[in-house]
């Protein structure tokens, strides 16, 4: 077994009494970790970040995650640092760092800060904090799995009546930077000029309805290395490298999700629409003790193609169950189902030789 992830396991192990280090009557350290043997059937990569192929990958997940959070009265300062399954465990990524101050109902904040797209956005890392393995990937990867943003937002709080809650947060962002390696052939550096947005979040008993919207303006850098590119009466050269710049680009993105539950089952639906592509998916899931068996579909279009019409780029099919070890300890086994149109990458990272994939994973979360 992978060093790494022996270590992970033998950490979990002892978290069954360390939850929320307390340093101090201010200050909190708390921590979570994933990490997963995973294997498809199929030799393109699939998932962008993770990777996974047809050889079994023992770090292909592997999340470790230290929060640090002070409360000072009305002041509240946080921040996450995350090896995410892209990161060299050398080179984690600072996920979050702000300033808090709460008003009555307002609470201002101001840093690097998490993107509210999405139901699990704020947890996305924290395996243990939804039933399946991974996030569907067809609304989570929507926007390239970036998911922070430096700027500031304000929250307003308010309660609605003694069973329902709202919570208003407008945010914006600043000029920033942003790399994501879409395969080992193409490199995509992004120069966002300015970002802003709102969240909505409506939460009940028993429920909780999701809505955000963002707009965002940015320049673009595409590295491409071993480029094939056809030449009238020459025919196909390769070009070790080639790079295509775009300035003052334009996303508009759109989100809605709702969950519900009914005793031991939870529903849950999310979509997502842009100016390059829509996607959704649903899932169910039901409790029977320390088990959570569930079910995901879900599909991705491409908005680009035709103006008229939508074109179906893939869809996904994923059953597995949840164990619960212990409160801050569960195991996933998961198997998944992609297709993905001819001539599309749908959730593969390019476009695959063979358009389907089974994926099949076991998956331990800690939270500490």
């Amino acid at each position: 077994m992978n060093k790494n992830i022996l270590t992970l396991a033998l950490l979990a192990a002892s978290f069954e009494t360390a939850a929320n280090i307390e340093i101090s009557e201010n200050i909190l350290v708390s921590g979570f970790g994933s990490t997963s043997w995973a294997k498809s059937d199929n030799s393109t990569p699939l998932i962008t970040n993770v990777e996974i192929s047809d050889q079994s990958c023992f770090d292909c997940d592997t999340t470790l995650g230290l929060q640090i959070d002070g409360y000072f009265n009305a002041l509240h300062a946080s921040a996450q640092v995350v090896k995410r399954p892209q990161d060299h465990w050398s080179d984690p990524e600072l996920e979050w760092a702000y300033l808090g101050y709460q008003y009555k109902d307002l609470l201002f904040r101001a840093g690097q800060l998490r993107i509210p797209l999405f139901l699990y956005s704020e947890y996305y890392y924290v395996g243990h904090a939804y039933a399946m393995s991974r996030p569907p990937t067809e609304v989570y990867n929507s926007i390239l799995g970036i998911t922070a943003y430096q700027g500031f937002s304000l929250t307003w709080n308010v309660d609605i009546d003694d069973e329902k809650s709202l919570s208003i947060t407008p945010f914006y962002g600043l000029e920033d930077e942003k790399e994501v390696n879409l395969n080992q052939d193409t490199f995509l550096e992004l120069d966002t000029k300015r970002m802003y947005g709102v969240n909505m979040l409506l939460s009940g008993d028993n429920y909780r309805w999701n809505f955000s919207y963002l707009n965002s303006r940015y320049d673009q850098r595409v590295t491409l290395t071993n480029y094939t590119m056809t030449i009238p009466s020459i025919g196909d050269i390769t070009i070790p490298r080639y790079v295509d710049e775009s300035e003052d680009n334009r996303i508009e993105l759109y989100s809605l999700g709702a969950e519900y539950e009914f005793g031991s089952t939870t529903l849950t639906a999310e979509l997502q629409k842009n100016d390059r592509s829509s996607a959704w998916y649903s899932s169910l899931q039901y409790r029977i003790y320390d088990f959570i068996p569930y079910v995901v579909y879900g599909q991705q279009y491409n908005e680009e193609v035709q103006e008229s019409s939508r074109i179906r780029e893939g869809e996904s099919v994923t059953a597995g169950v949840r164990y619960d070890l212990r409160y801050n300890l569960s195991l996933n086994a998961e198997w998944q189902y992609f297709h993905t149109e001819k001539g599309y990458d749908g959730a593969f990272i390019d476009v695959p030789s063979k358009p389907t994939a089974q994926l099949y994973t076991i998956m331990i979360n800690f939270v500490f």
